[in-house]
């Protein structure tokens, strides 16, 4: 044995032959319980670990369920808890390494969900690393960030001299957007203000959007409105430069491969040019328009031979009239005839011939919104599983310049016709789901539009046999109910499961209750004050009555 200076452990020299013996014969276990020494507890570490191997992992928080023998469970627990909070750099380099494994797919698939938040994208992420500011630049990071771009307006001026600017920050941020994203999902064009309304930077957006070479799938421009202040139509267009709606145009025309989703408003006033950028829109899905002022509007055949191969979606909406528009309402189905599923009518066009006689050659048709007038066109359609029908009345309280549907004059000729249409039309036997959008359209003759209307719907029963699912919108008032007119078609429809009415009188809930081979019924009673009670009565009496039904109606206090 040799000993060293003080303070250092002693090392014994081992005879030639015992080296061999140590390795080939184990030494005897330690003693355990009373017969092991005190010194066991306090062996050297490197001992357990050579007596386990060098696969074994060590137990945390010492030896035993406790961390050592005799401690508490509870405190071992807190041992262990403390051991994972000293967790070592290594792990953490580890963590790093495994996101530096991940593909630029996945990568991207992360960005790709930061919503709405392009400045994220543009100053944080490029400064993680060399990678991800690579990525950064990529289109697949931007596919989910909208652009909102509202022109900023300036107040003020008076007294102290001090000028209040509002929405000017949003404006330089969706201009710098615009500058410096690779793609967009969507970029809208806010009504208010105009896009170049900005007095002191009116070049900024004008630049961004004249240098941007974003890859945009949705564009939405300005849309019109009418304030309930005027009531006369309110087109952001009419503040915008020809150079202005130019710059427009050509934003539309530079991304014609990319756009899916088009929101034109009144943009057709541009004429030519923006004509030709949507006749080159062949990945266009969606199209929503509205037909401007004729005034406004010259079409010399710009769609003509065009197809919009992809677009399923097609909304037609003007407030003036359209019939001026044959040709091009002619040239525009021509585009999609043979693709577009579903079809929106609003306003003056849910009443037109023009647009009527064009309906026709949609034969892959699936769903339908236009006015009753327009409802003999569903005779072609061997598809349709979905009708919309709005039933409207002029209000004589409105702008004349307005077109509207149709006046209170001619409005029983219309529907006269509509019931003449149908009655020569086939059964639609795809029809499965019926909505009728009926407003207060019986405040000039009541008891002779009622009349009138009981039978359009009687007829429109005998050919829509297979619907299930029928949506009244608006009030259902008392004089609809009594007269038989809506609980009347409603008894008409023979395998009726599902319906849904907006509001109607509490009053009307026991003829509801006659309706057969109801499954579901949702909607809010009405009452007016004082008739609480009596409402949940008649509720609770109808769910008696029927209780196969699944009801979801509520109540509501209404003037009416």
């Amino acid at each position: 044995m040799e000993r060293g200076a003080p303070g250092q452990r002693e090392r014994v020299a081992a005879a030639p032959g015992q080296l061999g013996a140590g390795l080939a014969a184990p030494g005897a276990p330690p003693p355990l319980g009373r017969g092991r020494g005190r010194t066991a507890a306090r062996r050297d570490p490197g001992a357990d670990g050579a007596a386990r191997g060098p696969d074994e992992p060590a137990p945390m928080g010492g030896r035993g369920r406790g961390g050592r023998p005799g401690a508490d469970p509870q405190e071992g627990g807190q041992v262990g808890q403390a051991a994972r909070r000293r967790r070592s750099p290594e792990r953490y380099e580890d963590n790093a390494a495994t996101m530096d494994a991940f593909p630029d797919e996945l990568l991207l698939e992360v960005l790709g969900r930061i919503d709405n938040d392009a400045l994220t994208l543009l100053d944080v992420v490029p400064l993680v690393c060399k990678r991800w500011h690579r990525l950064s630049r990529d289109p697949g990071a931007w596919s989910s960030v909208t652009v909102s771009i509202v022109g900023c307006s300036y107040f003020g001026g008076r007294g102290n001299g001090k000028r209040h600017v509002y929405h000017h920050d949003e404006m330089l941020e969706a201009a710098r957007i615009l500058l410096h994203a690779p793609a967009l999902r969507r970029v809208c064009f806010e009504g208010y203000g105009g896009a170049f309304s900005c007095p002191n930077d009116a070049e900024a957006m004008a630049s961004a959007l004249v240098r941007s070479r974003a890859e945009v799938r949705e564009i939405e421009f300005p849309q019109p409105h009418i304030p309930d202040y005027i009531w006369y139509p309110s087109d952001p267009l009419d503040d915008m430069s020809p150079e202005d709606l130019s710059q427009l145009v050509d934003f539309l025309w530079r991304n014609r491969s990319h756009v899916r989703y088009l929101k034109l408003g009144q943009m057709l006033r541009a004429g030519e040019p923006v004509l030709r950028a949507l006749g080159q829109c062949e990945n266009l899905e969606e199209l929503h328009l509205m037909l401007p002022d004729p005034n406004y509007f010259r079409y010399q055949g710009q769609l003509g031979g065009r197809r919009l191969p992809k677009l399923r979606r097609l909304t037609l909406n003007s407030w003036y009239n359209v019939d001026g528009y044959r040709a091009f309402l002619e040239d525009l189905v021509g585009c999609v005839a043979q693709s577009v599923r579903h079809v929106r009518c609003e306003e003056s066009c849910e009443s037109s011939e023009d647009v009527l006689s064009q309906l026709s050659r949609c034969v892959e048709l699936r769903s339908l919104h236009c006015g009753l007038a327009l409802v003999a066109s569903a005779r072609t359609q061997t598809k349709l599983r979905s009708l919309s029908l709005g039933i409207y009345d002029k209000d004589p309280y409105e702008d004349p310049r307005i077109s509207f549907p149709y006046g209170e004059k001619d409005q029983q000729g219309v529907w006269s016709a509509a019931e003449r249409a149908l009655r020569a039309c086939g059964e639609l036997q795809a029809l499965q789901e019926l909505r009728l959008d009926i407003d207060d359209c019986y405040g000039h003759d009541s008891q002779a539009l009622a009349m009138l209307l009981a039978t359009v719907l009687a007829t429109l029963a005998t050919k829509a046999t297979n619907v299930r699912h029928l949506s009244h919108s608006g009030m259902l008032n008392r004089q609809l109910c009594w007269s038989g007119t809506m609980l009347g078609f409603f008894k008409a429809l023979p395998r009726l499961e599902s319906l849904h009415i907006d509001y109607f009188r509490f009053d009307c809930l026991p003829d509801l209750a006659e309706v057969a081979g109801l499954k579901r019924v949702s909607g809010q009673v009405t009452y007016r004050k004082g008739e609480a009670d009596v409402c949940r009565d008649a509720l609770e009496q109808f769910k008696r009555a029927r209780p196969e039904v699944d009801c979801q109606l509520t109540e509501h206090e209404s003037l009416y």
